[in-house]
């Protein structure tokens, strides 16, 4: 919940054509806790660490990654949240990517359906847990996007 990114919200939307622009593209005005800016701050002031950063993940892919055993992709839900997206291609969003850091594609890789089968359980998994090592696993998605499908189908 840090809101230290005020100037990066700002020229994010700035450089997209202004915030009603940006929540077009990316279904929200620039937010101080979204990711975009959080990067475009990590990469303005702590330029080091972001070029020597292989992989950006969002909580639900680090867990994911987790029972992968390698990296797993941000799926669209959950990347509609970072102000990166865009929502009508659900691809990242060049002119997004170009206002908060260079190589930024490359660092968030492909984004994938929420209900996307990813790969197989990792063979860490099979062998401490015995878990099936056909056990599939499908992307992950962020507390938002899962509060709100496990809302629905509930009556009052």
């Amino acid at each position: 919940m840090d809101s230290s990114t005020s100037e990066q919200c700002d020229m994010l939307e700035e450089a997209l054509g202004g915030p009603q622009k940006l929540a077009e593209l990316t279904g929200s005005r620039a937010y101080k806790r979204f990711t975009g800016p959080q990067i475009a701050k990590i990469y303005q002031k702590r330029k080091e660490a972001y070029n020597n950063t292989e992989r950006i993940s969002l909580v639900s892919s680090f867990a994911c990654s987790l029972l992968l055993g390698s990296y797993a992709p941000i799926d669209f839900a959950d990347g509609s949240g970072m102000n990166l997206l865009d929502i009508k291609t659900k691809t990242w969003s060049q002119p997004c990517l170009d206002a908060c850091a260079p190589g930024l594609a490359e660092k968030l890789g492909t984004p994938v359906a929420s209900a996307e089968r990813v790969g197989v359980v990792s063979g860490y998994f099979v062998d401490r847990y015995s878990f099936n090592p056909e056990c599939a696993i499908v992307a992950f998605t962020g507390d938002n996007p899962a509060s709100l499908a496990g809302k629905s189908g509930m009556e009052e």
